[in-house]
């Protein structure tokens, strides 16, 4: 009994020792964070300092975009504040060129482990953290978003506005309000599909979006939320088995897309590799150029599984975002009938033989309309898709940025949104005014330097140029073909977000035709 009594004396000591220890590591952690850390400096609710609980709590909220905002106003002059533990957000442009330019190998900063959750089955050019393997990649795909390419893949975008025109003559002839976001949803999707799976998904047709359309937006969400967590790649699967039905319902989502992805690209690959066209070419979209693409220094092609991760990346980057940008725009010059009709009049003399829009427009000569481009950008500025941090890491001895040392391994960027509308970068800043993008001189670079619309330096969307191919060539053909009235011309819309900032609320256009 007496051994008995000193073994379980022994075990409940070593149960306090293991207790006292834990609250006094926690408590050292807890104290150094708030007072003793490089970052303790940092501007920032004492909460982020140990938890990244806010920034959780916000983006389960739906409004993390505004709780990175509403920080910078809460803290007026700072440059940086503290996000969490291990983040710090600025709001400068020095600070853009210092995270996302071209630095040296020694003083880069990395992609941060949050790129890892969305690595699915395999890297894509977006996830995929090596600076070499990114490179490799880029050199891989850049011939399928040239201008040569650009112009291949114009007979899919005029396909596809054409069948988007033919229902916006119904509302025309019915003069019915309707939410003209909510159909260039349908186009994007639509015409992602033809461009990435070598066939449209028939929304247009149909009038209501595909399953798939929710499936990405809700595995987009998962892929957020895992990003959070401190453990890299484990993170997706770890968060898979927290046992919380928001968290089982997106993982699911997850699940379900990538299947979705994965039947898709076989069946092109089945049905549509070898198609040829009437030109007895093979068919030139994004997805053939991609399986056709190799490294030009070691002769690389894509395997299946990084071809699969290609396309669940474009057809989020391709349509959420090139639908939101158009929605704004529409919103913009309906509030702004100066601009509007001064891109209508060029539009007039451009095409003179289509005026009312009735024909193809083309990207080589349209893409001389600076004003329209403008406005495009504008739009993109005071509503990027992505209105958060895309994330960096400090290198290993740590970084100056805007005169704030920020030691190594530290995830760090620059939000879209919060700089977008930096009074300190834009005149006016929250007021719409595409000329401010003809401004030359110092003024001029350092208002593109802080546009993340696009993204910034090396890393930048690689896709750019066809999203502005298919947006200024949408927005054109409805100008010149319809009169477009607001149904509430008072209607302030604001955002909300999901995974990219989307109108906080419906509003609904009436068209006529010219």
């Amino acid at each position: 009994m007496a051994i008995i009594d000193t073994l379980s004396e022994n075990r409940t000591q070593v149960t306090s020792f293991v207790l006292v220890f834990t609250i006094s590591y926690i408590l050292f952690i807890v104290i150094y964070r708030l007072f003793f850390s490089p970052m303790s400096k940092i501007p920032g609710p004492w909460m982020t300092c140990i938890s990244t609980a806010p920034e959780t709590k916000a983006l389960k909220e739906q409004r993390r975009t505004q709780w990175v905002n509403s920080l910078f106003a809460r803290y007026p002059g700072a440059v940086a504040v503290r996000t969490g533990p291990n983040s710090v957000s600025f709001n400068h442009p020095d600070a853009v060129k210092a995270i996302y330019g071209h630095g040296k190998a020694d003083t880069d900063f990395a992609k941060s482990s949050w790129y890892d959750s969305f690595s699915t089955t395999g890297e894509s050019l977006f996830s995929t953290r090596s600076k070499k393997r990114h490179a490799m990649k880029r050199r891989m795909v850049a011939h399928s978003f040239s201008a040569q390419s650009l112009l291949s893949f114009e007979p899919y975008v005029d396909v596809t506005i054409a069948k988007f025109m033919q229902k916006m003559d119904e509302f025309a002839t019915t003069q019915e309000a309707f939410d003209i976001y909510f159909w260039f949803e349908l186009f994007t999707m639509d015409l992602m599909g033809e461009l990435a799976l070598g066939n449209s998904f028939g929304v247009l047709e149909a009038g209501k979006p595909a399953r798939y359309s929710a499936l990405v937006e809700q595995s987009q969400r998962f892929s957020n939320i895992a990003g959070l967590l401190p453990f890299g790649k484990m993170s997706v699967r770890i968060l898979s088995w927290v046992p919380v039905p928001y968290i089982q319902k997106l993982w699911a989502a997850r699940v379900e897309y990538l299947e979705y992805a994965r039947m898709a690209l076989e069946r092109r690959f089945q049905n549509d590799r070898n198609k040829v066209l009437p030109t007895g070419k093979p068919r030139q979209d994004i997805m053939q150029r991609f399986i056709e693409a190799r490294d030009p220094e070691t002769g690389r092609r894509m395997d299946f599984d990084e071809l699969r991760a290609e396309t669940s990346s474009l057809m989020v980057a391709g349509a959420s975002t090139g639908s939101v940008t158009m929605n704004w725009m529409i919103y913009y010059l309906s509030k702004s009938p100066s601009v509007k009709s001064r891109i209508l009049v060029s539009l007039e003399q451009m095409f003179p033989d289509n005026v009312d829009g009735s024909k193809p427009i083309p990207f080589t000569r349209l893409n001389k309309l600076s004003l329209l481009e403008h406005v495009e950008m504008e739009c993109l500025r005071l509503h990027p898709p992505i209105g958060y941090t895309m994330p960096r890491d400090t290198p290993p001895q740590g970084a100056v940025i805007c005169n704030v040392f920020i030691p190594g391994g530290v995830a760090v960027g620059v939000p879209a949104a919060a700089i977008g509308r930096s009074p300190s970068v834009y005149y006016d800043a929250d007021r719409f005014d595409p000329d401010r993008w003809r401004e030359q001189g110092a003024d001029g670079a350092t208002m593109k330097t802080a546009f993340l619309g696009f993204g910034y330096g090396s890393r930048q969307c690689i896709g750019r140029n066809v999203a502005t191919q298919f947006i200024m060539k949408m927005i054109a053909t409805l100008l010149l073909r319809y009169e477009i009235a607001m149904e509430n011309p008072s209607l302030v819309l604001g955002t909300k977000e999901f995974t990219i900032l989307k109108p906080d609320q419906k509003y609904r256009v009436m068209l006529t035709r010219r």
